[in-house]
């Protein structure tokens, strides 16, 4: 999975992905580091430690745009009701994740002016 995300966030060359993964501890212990303008989180995680990744994510650094790779519709409402800027599903087009990424790229441009 984390090869064909790669291979479609190269499909956005406004993207950098500048670290990648596997749990999200090690994430989370990173960002301060990387500082992001955008964090990917793959569901593929336990349903648990995406939670506590998203919530820790936004309190420690809300100006993080937060988009959640989701495997059900279900799981797409909590997130964004727990602080996911956006979720698709997994299983969606390179399209629909390029269209995610672009809006939440908008919002972190429209933010900062």
């Amino acid at each position: 999975m984390q090869q064909s995300l790669r291979t479609s966030l190269a499909a956005c060359p406004w993207i950098a992905v500048v670290a990648s993964f596997g749990d999200g501890l090690s994430a989370l212990n990173h960002l301060a580091q990387f500082h992001p303008g955008i964090l990917v989180i793959d569901s593929n995680l336990l349903d648990e430690e995406v939670d506590a990744l998203l919530a820790a994510v936004k309190a420690r650094q809300p100006d993080i745009r937060c988009l959640v790779l989701v495997q059900s519709n279900v799981r797409h409402d909590q997130l964004m009701a727990n602080g996911a800027d956006a979720a698709i599903m997994r299983n969606g087009s390179a399209q629909g994740l390029q269209q995610a990424l672009s809006r939440l790229a908008q919002d972190t441009i429209d933010q900062q002016t």
